[in-house]
C-alpha cells in the first residue's frame, strides 16, 4: 500500500493518481524529471482515511446519499461543516510534521487539494477545490483541514455529477508545496486556447502571486508565443488592477501596483517558459495548462494539468511543426450536415468510395497526396483540403459556391488571410483536367445533349437503367468476396450507375436551373417577385425522392388515423410489437412499403455504423404519432405539397409572362429551359438516395460478421464491428486467433479523445488553427444567417439535437445545429427552421423550401443562444431570428 505522505523526491515508481490525485501525480512526474518545481509532499488518500472514516459515519452524509438528485445541492449544502469538526489525530500530527521539517528552511507553505479526479485530461474541476497560500507551521492543520472540506463542497459534487464521476466517495489528497513569493506569476497555456493553434503559447501573467490570475479578479498581461522560433508575436498589456503579495509571517495581502504600463515579463523569460511548456507537452503528449512564478530571476512550475477543451486533429492531415500549413473544411459539416465523428469502418469505406471516384473520373495518377486531396476521411470526419482546391479554383469563386452548402465557409474564406495556404504546387494532372475529365466519362456530354433536347425519353428510359444497375449491385454483395473487396466492387458499380445514369438529370436539372436565374437576373435584381418566382419555381418538383419519403411516412400515419388507431400505445403496440388489430392492416401495410422503400435510410445515414429506419423502427414511431395528429384539412404534407405545386405553376405562368415581355428568344429559351427544370430537377438528391443503398448493403454483410463475432465471443455486441476497417474484418473472420475487441479499442483511440468536443469547426488548418468568420452585425435581441427560405413566421424555440429526442410540436420553431434526410419528417410540424450550419442547396434548406416553410442558416451558436420556449420570430428573406417578449402570464 502507498505510504500517507509521499515526497516530491522519492525514489520508485510513481503512485496511482486515486492515491495522490490528479495535481499531485502531476507535481511528483514533474519533480522526478527534473522540471524547477518547488519542494514538497502529498498527504495521499490514505491518510485522510480516519476523516474520511468519521465523515461517512454522519447522519448528514447519510442523508445526501439517500437524496433524490434533484435534492442532491441541497443535502450538500450540509456537508462542509463537517469538517471543522476534524483534527490530526497523533500519527497524521507526527508525519506532517516530519515532512516539513524534510523542507528545511522553508517557512512558508502553499496547501492545495488533489482530487483523484481532478486534473485529468477528461476533466478539469477547475475552481472546484481549494489553495490556501502562506500557510506556515503554526496554521498547517486549519489549512490542510480546510482543503479535505473542499472535497464536501456542493458545487464539486455538481460537477462530478455532470461529469459522471462517482459521488460515494469522499476521497482527497493534499499537496503541501514550498511557497515561492513570486514577483510575478500566472498561468500558461501549450496553445492558443482561442484559436486551437498548436504551434502557439499563451501566457497571462500579473504582478505578485498567480491567485489573482487563476481567480480572475484583476485583467492581466496576455503574451502569445510562437513555440517553433521562440518569438513573442504579440503583447497585451493589462490594467493588472489589483495583485496579491506574502506576508512574511504567512498569510498573503492585497494592495495596488502601480506598474500597469510595464510588461510583466520579458521576452527571455518568455523563451525560456515556453521552452519548458513545449517540453512538458512532449511529456504528456497533449496540450497542457501550467502555473508558474517567476521570483529572483528564477522560474518556477507549480502545477500542470491536460487542457480539456481543445480539437484533437488526425495526423493524416497534420503537419510538422513550422511546415508550411494546409487548410481543410469539414465536409462532414458543410455538405453533410453530420455532427458526430463517423465509425472507423463508416470512415473506412468512403475512403475507398472517393479513391474509386478519383480513380474513375480522373484516372489512376489523380490520386494525390492523401493529406491533399480534394476529400480525405479521417479522425471520424470528411476533410476536404481547400488549399489543394485553390491550386484549382479561385477563393472568391469557391466562396461564392459553398455559400450554396455552409454560409459560414463562404463568409471565412471571405474574411481570411488565405495567403498562407495557398503554397501547394499544383499537381501536373489539373494541367489536362478537362480533357482528362472528359476521357473518363465518354459519352456524359452527349447524354446530357439528348436530354436536353428529348426530355421525356430520357426521363423514360431513366428508372430502367437504375433497376438493372441495383441489381447488379445486390448481385456483389453476394459474390463470395471478402467485404473489403465487394464494398470496391460495389462503389465501382455505383460509379458506374451514376456517370452512366444518375448524372444526366442531375447536372441537366442543375444547369437548367442556374441558367433560368442568369436569364432573369436583371429583371429579379430590381424586382423582388422575380427573385421569389424563381425560387417558387423549382418547389415540388416531380421524383424528389426525399419528399416522396416524407409524404410516404405521411401516409402510414393517415392510415392509422383513419384506422382510429392514431394514439401512441396503439402505433407502437402495431409497430414495434407486432401486434396489429385487423383494422390496422391498410396502416401496417403502408409502414412495410415505407420501410421496402426507405428502411435503409436514417439520420446520419453516410456512417455505416448509423443505424437505419428497419434496424430502429422507435425513431420513427414518435414521428407517425406526431403526423397521426394532425388536423384533416390543416397543414399536412400532402396539402403543403399541393401548395407547394400551386404556388409553382403559379410562379411559371408569371416568368412565362416576363420572358415573352422579354422578346422571342428569350421568351423559347424559358420555356426549354423550364421543361428541363420540371423533368429533371427533382431528382437533385436521387444520387445520394442510391449511395446510401449501397452503404446499407455493406452495412447488413457487415453486421452478419458482426453477429457470428459476438456468438463467438469475439466480440460484446455486433455492433462493434463498426470499430474495425473493412480489411481488419476480412482478417478476423479468416484468422479466429486475432483478437477483434483489441483491434478495435486501438482503432477508436482517436475517436474517443473526440469525445469532449461540442461543435467542430467549419474550417480548420494543419495546425489545428480553427479560422472563424467575423460576428455579423444584427441588431439587439436578434441572430443573423443566411435566408435560404422565405417568409416570416413567429413561435417558440424548440432545441434539437437528434430529429427523435423530443417531440416537435406543430407550430415550433426547430433549432438544429444540421439536418439531413432522417430529420425531414419534423419539417412538418415546424413552423420555421433554424440552422447553425448550412446555406441554400444543404439538405434543410430545400427541404424547408419545398413545404413553405421559412428558414435561416449558418446562425452561429443558434442551439446554444436559443431556450426552448422561447418565443421568435424567423425571417427566412432576410436570414433574422428576432427574440420576441414571452407572452403575458
Amino acid at each position: 500500500m502507498t505510504a500517507p505522505i509521499i515526497a516530491f523526491t522519492d525514489a520508485g515508481g510513481l503512485p496511482a493518481i486515486s492515491e495522490v490525485g490528479g495535481k499531485g501525480y502531476s507535481l511528483l512526474r514533474l519533480s522526478r524529471e527534473h522540471f524547477p518545481v518547488p519542494p514538497g509532499f502529498v498527504l495521499t488518500t490514505r491518510f485522510f482515511e480516519p476523516w474520511a472514516r468519521r465523515v461517512r459515519q454522519c447522519e448528514a452524509w447519510k442523508a445526501f446519499l439517500a437524496a433524490a438528485p434533484g435534492d442532491m445541492a441541497t443535502a450538500a449544502a450540509a456537508l462542509p461543516p463537517l469538517a471543522e469538526a476534524l483534527a490530526f489525530d497523533a500519527d497524521q500530527a507526527r508525519l506532517v510534521a516530519e515532512a516539513l521539517d524534510g523542507l528545511g528552511q522553508w517557512r512558508l507553505f502553499a496547501v492545495r487539494s488533489s482530487s483523484p479526479e481532478e486534473d485529468l485530461a477528461s476533466a478539469s474541476f477547475a475552481g472546484g477545490y481549494e489553495t490556501i497560500l502562506g500557510a506556515t507551521r503554526d496554521t498547517m492543520e486549519r489549512a490542510v483541514r480546510r482543503a479535505f472540506g473542499s472535497c464536501l463542497n456542493p458545487r464539486v459534487f455538481v460537477y462530478k455529477r455532470q461529469h459522471g464521476f462517482d459521488i460515494s466517495q469522499a476521497r482527497i489528497a493534499v499537496v503541501i508545496q514550498a511557497q515561492i513569493d513570486a514577483d510575478v506569476a500566472g498561468v500558461g497555456f501549450s496553445l492558443d486556447p482561442l484559436t486551437n493553434d498548436y504551434d502557439l503559447a499563451v501566457f497571462n501573467a500579473n504582478w505578485g502571486l498567480g491567485e489573482t490570475v487563476v481567480s480572475g479578479l484583476a485583467t492581466p498581461d496576455q503574451f502569445t508565443v510562437d513555440k517553433v522560433t521562440g518569438e513573442v508575436v504579440e503583447t497585451v498589456l493589462g490594467a493588472k488592477e489589483t495583485s496579491y503579495w506574502l506576508l512574511p509571517d504567512g498569510g498573503t495581502t492585497e494592495r495596488a501596483d502601480d506598474r500597469h504600463d510595464e510588461a510583466t515579463l520579458s521576452p527571455d523569460q518568455l523563451r525560456e517558459m515556453t521552452a519548458t511548456l513545449s517540453r512538458i507537452e512532449a511529456l504528456y503528449q497533449c496540450p497542457m495548462d501550467i502555473e508558474w512564478a517567476w521570483h529572483g530571476g528564477r522560474f518556477s512550475l507549480l502545477q500542470a494539468r491536460p487542457i480539456t477543451a481543445w480539437l484533437p486533429l488526425p495526423e493524416e492531415i497534420l503537419t510538422a511543426p513550422g511546415a508550411p500549413r494546409a487548410l481543410f473544411m469539414d465536409a462532414t459539416l458543410a455538405i453533410q450536415g453530420i455532427q458526430e465523428p463517423l465509425s472507423v469502418m463508416g470512415q473506412d469505406f468512403l475512403a475507398v468510395f472517393f479513391r474509386r471516384a478519383a480513380r474513375r473520373l480522373l484516372g489512376d495518377d489523380a490520386i494525390v497526396d492523401p493529406g491533399h486531396g480534394l476529400v480525405r476521411p479521417a479522425g471520424g470526419r470528411l476533410y476536404s483540403c481547400l488549399s489543394f482546391l485553390f491550386t484549382m479554383a479561385d477563393p472568391e469563386g469557391f466562396a461564392a459556391f459553398i455559400d450554396n452548402m455552409d454560409a459560414m465557409v463562404g463568409d471565412i474564406l471571405r474574411e481570411a488571410d488565405l495567403a498562407p495556404y495557398r503554397r501547394l504546387p499544383k499537381p501536373a494532372f489539373l494541367n489536362h483536367l478537362i480533357p482528362r475529365l472528359l476521357a473518363h466519362v465518354p459519352g456524359l456530354p452527349l447524354r446530357n445533349i439528348a436530354a436536353a433536347l428529348a426530355p421525356e425519353h430520357a426521363a423514360a428510359r431513366y428508372h430502367p437503367k437504375v433497376e438493372a444497375a441495383l441489381a447488379a449491385m445486390a448481385a456483389h454483395r453476394e459474390d463470395g468476396q471478402g467485404l473489403a473487396d465487394a464494398a470496391d466492387r460495389l462503389c465501382g458499380a455505383f460509379l458506374e450507375l451514376l456517370v452512366d445514369v444518375l448524372a444526366t438529370p442531375l447536372l441537366v436539372g442543375i444547369l437548367a436551373k442556374s441558367r433560368l436565374r442568369r436569364l432573369f437576373a436583371a429583371r429579379a435584381a430590381s424586382d423582388p417577385t422575380v427573385a421569389d418566382d424563381l425560387t417558387h419555381i423549382d418547389q415540388a418538383l416531380p421524383h424528389n425522392i426525399t419528399i416522396d419519403m416524407g409524404l410516404a411516412l405521411y401516409g402510414v400515419a393517415e392510415a392509422f388515423r383513419e384506422a382510429g388507431l392514431a394514439d401512441a400505445a396503439s402505433i407502437d403496440r402495431c409497430l414495434l410489437a407486432g401486434d396489429a388489430p385487423p383494422e390496422a392492416a391498410r396502416a401496417v401495410a403502408a409502414w412495410r412499403d415505407f420501410q421496402d422503400r426507405f428502411g435503409f435510410r436514417g439520420p446520419r445515414e453516410l456512417d455505416l455504423a448509423a443505424p437505419r429506419y428497419r434496424d430502429a423502427p422507435e425513431m420513427l414511431c414518435k414521428q407517425v404519432v406526431a403526423l397521426a395528429a394532425l388536423p384533416e384539412g390543416g397543414d399536412t404534407p400532402r396539402t403543403i405539397q399541393q401548395r407547394s405545386i400551386e404556388r409553382r405553376l403559379a410562379a411559371h405562368a408569371r416568368l412565362e409572362r416576363t420572358a415573352r415581355a422579354m422578346g422571342v428568344p428569350a421568351h423559347a429559351e424559358y420555356g426549354l429551359l423550364y421543361r428541363l427544370v420540371e423533368h429533371f430537377g427533382g431528382y437533385r438528391e436521387n444520387h445520394k438516395y442510391y449511395l446510401v443503398k449501397v452503404i446499407a448493403l455493406v452495412r447488413e454483410r457487415a453486421l452478419e460478421a458482426g453477429r457470428s463475432l459476438a456468438r463467438a465471443g469475439r466480440l460484446d455486441d455486433a455492433r462493434e464491428v463498426f470499430d474495425l476497417t473493412l480489411a481488419d474484418l476480412d482478417r478476423a473472420l479468416g484468422d479466429p486467433s486475432l483478437d477483434a475487441r483489441a483491434l478495435g479499442a486501438a482503432n477508436t483511440a482517436f475517436l474517443r479523445r473526440l469525445g469532449r468536443v461540442e461543435a467542430f469547426p467549419h474550417v480548420v488548418d494543419s495546425r489545428g488553427r480553427i479560422l472563424r468568420p467575423k460576428s455579423r452585425p444584427a441588431k439587439a435581441g436578434e441572430l443573423s444567417g443566411q435566408g435560404v427560405s422565405p417568409g416570416t413566421v413567429s413561435g417558440p424555440v424548440k432545441v434539437l439535437r437528434t430529429p427523435d429526442e423530443k417531440p416537435l410540436l406543430p407550430g415550433d420553431i426547430l433549432v438544429a445545429r444540421a439536418t439531413d434526410p432522417g430529420w425531414t419528417p419534423l419539417f412538418v410540424n415546424a413552423a420555421a427552421i433554424v440552422l447553425e450550419v448550412g446555406g441554400m442547396l444543404q439538405h434543410g434548406s430545400l427541404v424547408a423550401r419545398e413545404y413553405g416553410k421559412p428558414c435561416v442558416a449558418g446562425v452561429l451558436d443558434a442551439t446554444r443562444l436559443l431556450r426552448d420556449g422561447e418565443p421568435v420570430e424567423v425571417d427566412g428573406s432576410w436570414g433574422r431570428v428576432r427574440r420576441l417578449d414571452p407572452p403575458p402570464s
